[in-house]
């Protein structure tokens, strides 16, 4: 029992990373839209470029974190959950649109994520 609540434990790390990750994204994207309107040494702009890459840091030193505690296939896996967190934040962020594609894609995934971690 024990096993299995660390293994759900893992699982939550690797999602909360996840969203860690896929977060930088939406950074990276508004830094990129600035720049391009107000150009890139406005005070805004470079610190979201500095948090973007802030991100990245925690990040990089998370997933080394992890990877002594899970295997690399495993952990690797779960990394297809950003998928799901990309599609999220470009519906409630950018207000993209979300397309029967776009579901049955990330249904594959969770699917091959569980099937990998269980």
């Amino acid at each position: 029992m024990k096993e299995k609540s660390s293994r759900i434990g893992i699982f939550i790390i690797l999602q909360i990373m996840n969203v860690l990750y896929s977060i930088n994204s939406v950074l990276i994207k508004v830094v990129s839209t600035r720049w391009e309107s107000q150009g890139l040494f406005k005070p805004v702009t470079l610190l979201l470029l500095f948090a973007a890459v802030a991100v990245l840091g925690v990040y990089a030193i998370l997933w080394q974190k992890i990877l002594t505690k899970v295997d690399l296939t495993v952990a690797y896996m779960c990394k297809g959950m950003i998928i799901f967190w990309g599609m999220l934040w470009a519906f409630l962020i950018f207000g993209e649109q979300i397309t029967a594609w776009n579901l049955a894609g990330t249904v594959i995934i969770f699917a091959g994520t569980y099937l990998v971690t269980s």
